[in-house]
């Protein structure tokens, strides 16, 4: 009897088993053949959560899945990075630690503190002191859901060094 044991992501034992003996740098990628990747945030509340990240990003969802009714999927498409939001049916409820942050780079983190003060007063959410990191300025605060967003200003020696062009 073979075990169906699965990854928080789906995947099975075996697979991400397999997956494991792979040690040449790359050679994942090309044999799992990837063509993109995104960040999934599951959410027992939908409809609150698009309500924030619209508000936060500025954007709409570019996707909505279905098309028609309820979603159960959102997806927004920022420069470098997909942000997909699902409803779940398999929380628990309530928010959890967690050691994975949503980091949002911007170009001038004391202007965007100022939308994000509005922000934050709506869902009543708190904002961390603006602070020097290693690689700039920083702020971060939670979402609705507990889940850690970081805002940050990179310093010129730090945006240098990570310089990275989505296309090549």
């Amino acid at each position: 009897m073979t075990s169906s044991r699965r990854s928080p992501c789906g995947y099975s034992a075996g697979l991400l088993g397999s997956l494991a003996k792979i040690d040449q740098p790359g050679l994942l990628a090309v044999a799992m053949q990837l063509s993109g990747a995104l960040v999934s945030v599951a959410t027992l509340d939908l409809p609150r959560l698009q309500r924030f990240y619209r508000d936060l990003l500025g954007i709409s969802p570019q996707v909505q899945l279905p098309t028609e009714g309820d979603p159960v999927y959102v997806e927004f498409r920022l420069p470098g990075l997909r942000l997909g939001l699902y409803r779940s049916r398999h929380l628990d409820g309530g928010a959890q630690a967690a050691a994975v942050s949503l980091c949002l780079q911007v170009q001038d983190l004391q202007g965007s503190l100022t939308t994000l003060e509005g922000l934050a007063e709506a869902y009543q959410i708190s904002i961390s002191p603006l602070r020097q990191a290693f690689h700039g300025q920083e702020v971060d605060f939670r979402d609705p859901d507990g889940n850690r967003i970081v805002l940050h200003q990179p310093s010129a020696a730090f945006g240098e060094a990570t310089a990275w062009d989505p296309q090549g």
